[in-house]
């Protein structure tokens, strides 16, 4: 009966640490974004006050200025192209990665370091070839042309992990399918379509994300009539300081899509990282 207390006591105690342990961690990774929400209704003249004011009156004249700019409008250009680019590239990447993870196709080694040499080339590199190809086709400043742009940068990185995904499926499912008589469009409609569903939100929601961080394509191909939000954010570095206030509504704008599209997707995506997206 001692040593059972004594068990029982000593797996509290860990229990306890641990618990410990992750609400420190929780408070060191959520402080900052406290901070920012503090700042959004801070008012100005006390916003950088020593010692720090943690009792205010709170004030919505950051969020005006933020609407009066037209912020929601680069907001629901960002949510666009990054929503549009992120399914184009899951229309066409998903075959894709199908084919390189099955097909014994001619040079298929070759073909798949090339797909990967675009996504490994800095953007930098990228960018002015796009700028003259783009001007020459009158895509600048459009919503197809960073519609492309993003795919290209999302493209190689889809096919890469999902062709992970596609080689750990046992073939013996397909050959199943083809027995039945099913042709190959439809064993990948029917069978390897939803099995690749965890895999293919996982990478999606990352693919999303890239596109919705992305600054020197959208600041380069377009930043006039299609300004996406990290372009506009600049703007609140002005000649007369940075306004931080409505730096930080930006910013807590900016984080909601994608904890609202993780939160919604976190179980795909938990079991597609865990079933190898991540995997050489």
């Amino acid at each position: 009966m001692a040593q059972t207390s004594m068990k029982e006591r000593s797996e509290l105690q860990r229990k306890a640490l641990w618990t410990a342990l992750i609400a420190v961690s929780a408070i060191l990774i959520l402080f900052p974004v406290f901070w920012m929400v503090t700042m959004m209704v801070k008012p100005t003249d006390v916003m950088f006050s020593r010692p720090t004011e943690w009792f205010f009156v709170p004030t919505l004249d950051h969020f005006t200025y933020v609407i009066e700019k037209n912020f929601h409008h680069h907001l629901l250009t960002s949510l666009f192209l990054g929503s549009i680019s992120t399914l184009l590239v899951v229309i066409i990447g998903t075959p894709a990665a199908y084919a390189f993870a099955r097909f014994d196709m001619r040079g298929r080694d070759d073909l798949f370091l090339f797909v990967l040499a675009s996504r490994m080339a800095p953007p930098v590199c990228l960018v002015i070839p796009y700028y003259l190809i783009f001007a020459r086709m009158d895509l600048l400043d459009t919503f197809v042309g960073l519609t492309l742009a993003y795919m290209t940068f999302n493209l190689s990185f889809y096919i890469w992990v999902l062709r992970s995904f596609c080689r750990d499926l046992p073939v013996e499912l397909e050959d199943a399918a083809r027995l039945e008589g099913w042709s190959r469009p439809q064993v990948f409609l029917r069978v390897i379509l939803p099995l690749l569903r965890n895999g293919i939100v996982a990478t999606a929601v990352l693919c999303f994300i890239f596109a919705w961080n992305e600054f020197l394509f959208a600041f380069m191909l377009g930043g006039k009539s299609v300004t996406t939000l990290p372009v506009a954010i600049p703007t609140l570095i002005t000649t007369q300081g940075v306004r931080w206030g409505e730096m930080a509504v930006v910013g807590m704008v900016a984080l909601a899509p994608v904890l609202i599209a993780v939160f919604f997707l976190q179980r795909h995506i938990v079991r597609g990282l865990t079933m190898g997206a991540v995997k050489g």
